[in-house]
């Protein structure tokens, strides 16, 4: 889920045979059978408190009930369930303006188209982990977590059922370096199946930065896919990580969502920024994604649309066309005709009457 650092799926029975690591979306899998379709997080950002909130949500298909994963923030963590409804009525907003063009002819099809607490665990290698707190929230229990080595947080994820990759304990590194939290979720035992799309959690933190986690993302071995939602003061540029493509830059006040969560979330109005990246290969992911303000230039795609005109259930153009072929052909043969009658009269002229 968001750039999580690993989302691993633990059998409930003991198995000797090597996990097959399948990726997708910013997250670790370790069972091939689960595909993560679409990893979409709404990002807002609060340059004056140094606050940063994260609404994440994942798509995922598989049969597998037993899941977690983890997401590392610059400091610790409150948890709490997100909205559903929250990213349809964003994507209602930044909708492409659509242009109808009338043409003559149908698209053949040649061209382009259009377009709570616990007790603090102590790692078997010298480091500790603390268990900053731990709760359930709805289909998830959600524990956030301190540590000082990426060794004892590694051995803390393995004793509590999370299956690692040999490789994460090395990625956890620079953030056990710059102190950063994590949160870990599990999807809790009769929540249902790791399919669909998962109920979003809503993560909020003291940050020097607008920052979204992507380091561990360059441990998968599948393109990534990841759609954010950025909200400020101001629209922002990306200034580490692979370039995504924006999607729209514009105001987004309340008034323009149904949603009553949704406009306390805005405020008195922010500047929305959406990006987007449907293929980031994970060689090029060496750092977390950075943003920082720009320039209010407002943008937003525009689709165009053909419209054939039509007569009489035809379409004009090649009414036109064979209309014209039609005269040309009709043209055509009288003259031909003409020809002929003035060729037969050349050879075989009349005798004046006696």
């Amino acid at each position: 889920m968001v750039t999580v650092l690993a989302l691993l799926l633990v059998s409930s029975a003991a198995s000797v045979a090597q996990p097959a690591w399948a990726c997708g979306c910013g997250a670790m899998i370790s069972d091939s059978s689960v595909t993560i379709s679409a990893e979409t997080s709404i990002v807002r950002y609060d340059a004056a408190a140094r606050t940063e909130e994260i609404v994440m949500r994942l798509s995922a298909e598989s049969e597998e009930k037993d899941a977690a994963w983890l997401l590392p923030t610059p400091s610790e963590a409150a948890v709490r369930l997100g909205e559903r409804g929250w990213f349809e009525e964003l994507e209602a907003l930044t909708e492409p303006r659509v242009v109808t063009r009338r043409v003559w002819f149908p698209d053949l099809g040649f061209g382009d188209g259009d377009g709570a607490g616990a007790e603090a665990g102590s790692g078997g290698r010298g480091g500790a982990v603390e268990v900053l707190g731990e709760r359930d929230l709805g289909p998830f229990r959600v524990a956030t977590l301190d540590a000082d080595d990426p060794e004892a947080l590694a051995d803390w994820l393995s004793g509590n059922g999370y299956r690692l990759r040999p490789d994460l304990e090395k990625a956890l590194g620079p953030y056990v370096e710059q102190g950063w939290k994590y949160v870990a979720v599990k999807l809790r035992a009769g929540s249902g199946t790791l399919t669909g799309e998962l109920d979003p959690l809503r993560v909020s933190f003291a940050s020097d930065e607008l920052v979204y986690p992507m380091r561990l993302s360059s441990l998968a071995e599948n393109t990534q896919r990841l759609h954010l939602y950025v909200l400020g003061e101001h629209r922002v540029r990306q200034t580490t990580g692979a370039r995504m493509r924006l999607a729209f830059a514009g105001q987004v006040t309340p008034g323009q969502v149904d949603s009553p969560q949704l406009r306390t979330f805005l405020g008195q109005g922010l500047f929305m920024t959406e990006l987007i990246d449907g293929g980031i290969d994970p060689e090029q992911i060496v750092d977390d994604y950075r943003f920082t303000a720009t320039d209010d230039e407002p943008y937003r795609q525009v689709v165009y649309k053909r419209e054939v005109v039509r007569f009489l259930g035809m379409p004009a153009g090649w009414l036109i066309v064979f209309t014209t072929g039609g005269l040309a052909v009709a043209l055509g043969v009288v003259l031909l005709m003409r020809l002929r009658s003035r060729g037969n009269l050349a050879r075989h002229p009349r005798r004046p009457s006696p």
